[in-house]
């Protein structure tokens, strides 16, 4: 008489799927088998085996530990790992990582995806497939390289052009500067010697020309000074929160915006490229407040805090709309997020509204309205501030 199969025996995967889906799958299809003793069988196992693998199914069939073995031993714990909790949750079994595969004696990266179920005995079985991912890990690494050099160049680009404004500074300082101070105190000397001469109608034309041209050098001095303010502020030298404080005084003497800067430490010592990119986001963020916020009020922290320098200018305008995000033009944003990212730090722009540290009690007039918030954050630790940003500086240096 034939006895009826057991409710405890597995499933033969060749009674669950056809055998021409597990023969056409992308990878290699199997059942493996853990009891409670912790013996493990493997009762299935597709041709791809050897592809996949570079073992006989034959060979995996008689021992299912040789697959452990093929795992470099880096990456065993976490198989084992995953193996556990899947078996404890009944949770699908996900793992990646890499084989040493002795036929094409390389390394490949494989990707195991099993769903489990627990059948008589406490043992569980796993119905999965094994894909060889190598080629697009490779091509996930190479991107990853690709876009640590496009960080280096942008980082190299930024800190040429900032060594390129303190250049451009000092010449228009000091040649421009000079020159026209120089012309001034000759302008000046004409403007004695006419006055002094007797008095005739061509000698007070000619003192009203040389007065206007006097006016004309005074400007000019005076925009060369801005000029190279804007470009390289001298009040750099004097550090972060000088410079963030005079900025703040220049914007509101400019728009007539009050500008508040609140500090909770107000000698901060930053490396100089940190220092500029931190004052670079500032200049853009109160850029932008000026061309679209709108507002009567802006006020700023800076603030450290757990070894991280925090960066808030909220202001009470009209607030940004999620789609300015999405502009492709909206290439202010984009350098802030950029030069925060170089410095393996964060920027982040948001409605301003119940953002902690900058309400509008520190002026004195009550809660704060929506307008928007820009946040920076940047880690001062030391191994955090040898960034991509000080690297390309370096080899700029060491090709030169």
């Amino acid at each position: 008489m034939k006895q009826k199969k057991e409710k405890s025996d597995p499933i033969h995967m060749g009674e669950a799927y056809p055998a021409d889906v597990a023969a056409n799958s992308p990878g290699m299809v199997f059942q493996y088998i853990q009891k409670r003793n912790g013996a493990s069988s493997m009762p299935f196992i597709s041709d791809q085996c050897v592809s996949v693998l570079g073992i006989s199914a034959a060979e995996l069939k008689a021992n299912p530990l040789l697959f452990l073995d093929l795992v470099l031993p880096e990456d065993r714990e976490s198989l084992l790992y995953s193996k556990a909790q899947s078996a404890a949750n009944l949770t699908t079994w996900n793992w990646e990582g890499r084989l040493w595969i002795e036929s094409y004696g390389d390394i490949k990266w494989v990707s195991l995806r099993a769903s489990p179920r627990r059948e008589k005995g406490a043992r569980v079985i796993w119905e999965g497939i094994i894909i060889n991912i190598t080629e697009s890990r490779r091509r996930e690494a190479e991107l990853k390289e690709s876009h640590e050099r496009l960080k280096e160049v942008s980082a190299h680009v930024m800190a040429a052009r900032e060594h390129e404004r303190i250049r451009i500074a000092r010449e228009i300082h000091d040649d421009l500067g000079g020159n026209l101070t120089a012309i001034k105190i000759d302008l000046d000397w004409l403007v004695r010697r006419i006055d002094a001469a007797a008095d005739s109608a061509e000698n007070a034309v000619l003192l009203a020309k040389v007065r206007t041209v006097s006016d004309l050098v005074d400007r000019t001095i005076h925009s060369i000074q801005r000029i190279s303010r804007d470009l390289r502020p001298g009040i750099m030298d004097f550090g972060i929160f000088a410079a963030i404080e005079w900025e703040a005084g220049e914007f509101a003497k400019r728009y007539g915006i009050p500008c508040k800067v609140s500090c909770n430490e107000s000698d901060i010592e930053l490396e100089p490229d940190m220092a500029v990119a931190v004052f670079r986001i500032f200049q853009e963020a109160l850029t932008n407040i000026a061309k679209h916020a709108h507002a009567s009020h802006v006020w700023v922290g800076l603030d450290v805090r757990q070894e991280y320098l925090e960066l808030k200018v909220q202001d009470n305008g009209c607030g940004i709309a999620p789609n300015d995000f999405r502009k492709l033009d909206s290439f202010g944003i984009r350098g802030m997020v950029e030069r925060a990212s170089l410095l393996e730090g964060k920027l982040t722009v948001s409605a301003g509204q119940d953002q902690p540290g900058l309400q509008r009690e520190q002026a004195g007039e009550g809660q704060a309205s929506e307008g928007t918030l820009v946040h920076l954050s940047i880690p001062l630790a030391a191994e955090a501030r040898t960034t991509v940003l000080t690297t390309a500086i370096s080899r700029k240096w060491t090709r030169s």
